[in-house]
């Protein structure tokens, strides 16, 4: 396993938002001034815990593909397109293409925590295209077992969401206590947060909320002393057209 990054929670940007109703750990912050985390077609990676309710008032996006993952509680979504207030539950998935440009609100409730991810999906086309979203409810993810692992595939594979960002795959693994293999495909990058639980991945131990990158293997090894759950998200190493961080 080609090791290419391990975050502790303390090593990722941390940022209280709304005198402290919320806070956010970013795996993957934004860009500032010529630097960025971002590879792959990974641009953004924000995981919120809400102390309090509260919300980001309307704003841009344009471009980006961007998938909200309801971990706990709910939140509501309100977009210039609709220009109504949808209800996100735990579970839930939303997915916006910006295109060429959408405004878009979002109300967290207390006690929830979610994922924001966005992927760069090649903005030669995508600022081209219409703005959209599409909600997924819970109901639309299935578990299954493999290996002694349950699986929830979201994206790729068997998952239902629809997409723009070629060669991704995102799902959530539970573990059970033992000893699990997983196999990968060599030509894409692994990128793992580990939501709840310990976990030894090879030689790497991850705590809660790690965040862990790695390429150029095919088959990694867990050993789990109780249970855990981590969130993986695959994307092609070698991407075939220019990303918007080389802008920077």
């Amino acid at each position: 396993m080609k090791n290419i990054l391990h975050l502790k929670k303390e090593q990722q940007q941390l940022m209280p938002l709304f005198d402290g109703a919320f806070i956010e750990n970013k795996p993957i912050p934004f860009p500032d001034r010529g630097k960025t985390t971002a590879y792959s077609s990974l641009f953004y990676w924000a995981h919120l815990e809400a102390f309090d309710t509260s919300a980001f008032p309307l704003h841009p996006h344009e471009g980006f593909e961007i998938m909200t993952f309801i971990l706990k509680g709910q939140g509501e979504h309100y977009d210039t397109a609709t220009k109504v207030w949808t209800p996100l539950k735990a579970g839930d998935v939303q997915v916006i293409q910006a295109g060429s440009g959408v405004q878009h609100a979002e109300k967290i409730i207390k006690g929830t925590e979610a994922f924001q991810i966005w992927f760069d999906p090649d903005f030669s086309k995508s600022l081209f295209k219409d703005a959209g979203y599409q909600d997924y409810p819970s109901s639309n993810f299935k578990t299954k077992q493999i290996d002694g692992i349950e699986r929830l595939v979201y994206l790729g594979d068997e998952g239902v969401i629809n997409h723009d960002t070629p060669n991704i795959g995102i799902e959530k693994l539970h573990f059970n206590k033992g000893d699990f293999s997983y196999e990968l495909d060599k030509n894409f990058t692994y990128s793992l947060y580990l939501l709840d639980g310990e976990i030894s991945i090879d030689e790497v131990k991850m705590d809660k909320e790690d965040f862990l990158v790695f390429d150029s293997t095919s088959r990694v090894n867990f050993k789990v002393e109780n249970e855990a759950e981590l969130f993986v998200i695959k994307t092609l190493t070698n991407i075939g057209y220019p990303l918007f961080k080389d802008r920077y």
